[in-house]
C-alpha cells in the first residue's frame, strides 16, 4: 500500500514538473524584444548606450535584461542601403 502511494506521488510529481518548465517556455517565447529605457533614449539623441551591461548585451546581439530590456536586439536597416534600394 505504501509503494502504491509513493508511486502515485511521483507520477503527480513528475507530471507537474514537465507542466510547470512547458509554461515557462512558453512565457519565454511569447516575449517581444524589449530595449531597456537607458538603450532608447541614447538611441533617440543618435548615440549607443555606454553601460557596461549593455554593451556587452549587444555584443551577444540581447537586449539588457538587467537594465529591463528583453529578447534579442533588432537590427535596423543601413540608411544608405534603404535609399539605395528606393532610387532603383
Amino acid at each position: 500500500m505504501k509503494s502504491l502511494r509513493l508511486i502515485v506521488a511521483s507520477i503527480v510529481l513528475g507530471l507537474t514538473a514537465v507542466a510547470l518548465q512547458a509554461e515557462g517556455e512558453k512565457k519565454d517565447k511569447e516575449m517581444p524584444a524589449k530595449a531597456a529605457g537607458c538603450c532608447a533614449s541614447a538611441e533617440a539623441k543618435g548615440e549607443q548606450c555606454t553601460h557596461g551591461c549593455c554593451v556587452e548585451a549587444a555584443k551577444a546581439g540581447n537586449n539588457c535584461e538587467k537594465c529591463k530590456g528583453t529578447g534579442k536586439k533588432e537590427k535596423k536597416e543601413n540608411k544608405a542601403g534603404a535609399s539605395k534600394e528606393a532610387k532603383s
